[in-house]
C-alpha cells in the first residue's frame, strides 16, 4: 500500500466513517463498489480539492499522488444529498467548485473547507443536515440491519431507489461483497467465507468479488489496502 490510512467511526447518524490518508507515492487505488455517498477533501502541493461521489455499483480507479493528504467522509446507509437526483450521481464523481481556497460550493451554497481537522469535518456534516442538504432515510438503514420495516416490499424498494439509486438486492450484494473482502483480509479461508455469507460456492464468490471489487478472493487475501 502506497498511502497511510486510518479511519474513525462517527457518532452522526449520517456518517459511517471518516478516514484520513497520506499518499507516500504515486499510484492508483481501485475503490470497491460501496452504494454510499462520499465526500473527499484533498490538500496537495497544487492547492485544495473537493470531490463528491455518488453511490457506486462498480470498482472505481482512484489516482493518488505522493505528498497529498486526504480526508474522506463515507456516509451511512440511507444518507443522501438532496440537491441532486441520485440517478445523476450514481457511479459518478464531481469535482466541486472552490471560489476561494477556503470555500467550496455545494447545493447552491458556499461551505468552509475543513482540511484535516476532524472537529471541522463533523461540524460540516451537521451544517449539511441542519440546512436540509443532507437527509437520512431510516427505512433503508433498518432494512439493511434486518430490523422490522412496516412497509410493503414495493415501498421499501422506492426508499432504496430514492436514497441510493439501486434496488435493495443490489445494495445488499455490494455490502456482502465488502464483508467478504474484510473477512478474507482477516485471514478467513475462501471456502469458509463463501459458506458463511451465503454464496452458492467459491465460483459464485469469485464472480461477485471480481465484479464489485475488481479482485478475486485470492487477491483480496493478500491486499493490504482498505476495502
Amino acid at each position: 500500500m502506497s498511502f497511510l490510512y486510518e479511519e474513525r467511526a462517527s457518532s452522526s447518524v449520517f456518517v459511517d466513517v471518516v478516514w484520513h490518508t497520506q499518499d507516500t507515492s504515486d499510484g492508483t487505488y481501485l475503490a470497491s463498489a460501496d452504494a454510499r455517498w462520499d465526500l473527499i477533501f484533498t490538500i496537495s502541493a497544487d492547492g485544495q480539492r473537493v470531490l463528491l461521489s455518488g453511490p457506486s455499483t462498480q470498482p472505481t480507479p482512484v489516482p493518488y499522488t505522493a505528498g497529498n493528504r486526504n480526508v474522506g467522509i463515507r456516509f451511512a446507509a440511507g444518507a443522501y444529498f438532496t440537491h441532486v437526483p441520485v440517478d445523476a450521481m450514481r457511479d459518478r464523481t464531481e469535482r466541486l467548485t472552490m471560489p476561494t481556497p477556503g470555500l467550496f460550493l455545494l447545493g447552491g451554497s458556499a461551505w468552509p473547507f475543513p482540511g484535516t481537522d476532524d472537529a471541522l469535518v463533523d461540524a460540516l456534516v451537521e451544517s449539511f443536515a441542519r440546512t436540509g442538504l443532507l437527509a437520512h432515510d431510516d427505512v433503508v438503514e433498518a432494512a439493511l440491519d434486518g430490523g422490522p420495516v412496516p412497509l410493503s416490499p414495493r415501498s421499501v424498494e422506492r426508499h432504496f431507489t430514492h436514497a441510493t439509486g439501486m434496488s435493495p438486492r443490489e445494495v445488499r450484494r455490494i455490502a456482502r461483497a465488502r464483508e467478504a473482502v474484510a473477512r478474507l483480509q482477516r485471514g478467513e479461508a475462501i471456502a469458509d467465507v463463501a459458506h458463511r455469507l451465503g454464496y452458492a460456492d467459491q465460483s459464485h464468490l469469485t464472480r461477485e468479488l471480481k465484479r464489485l471489487t475488481g479482485y478475486t478472493p485470492g487477491q483480496s487475501q493478500g491486499r493490504d489496502e482498505p476495502v
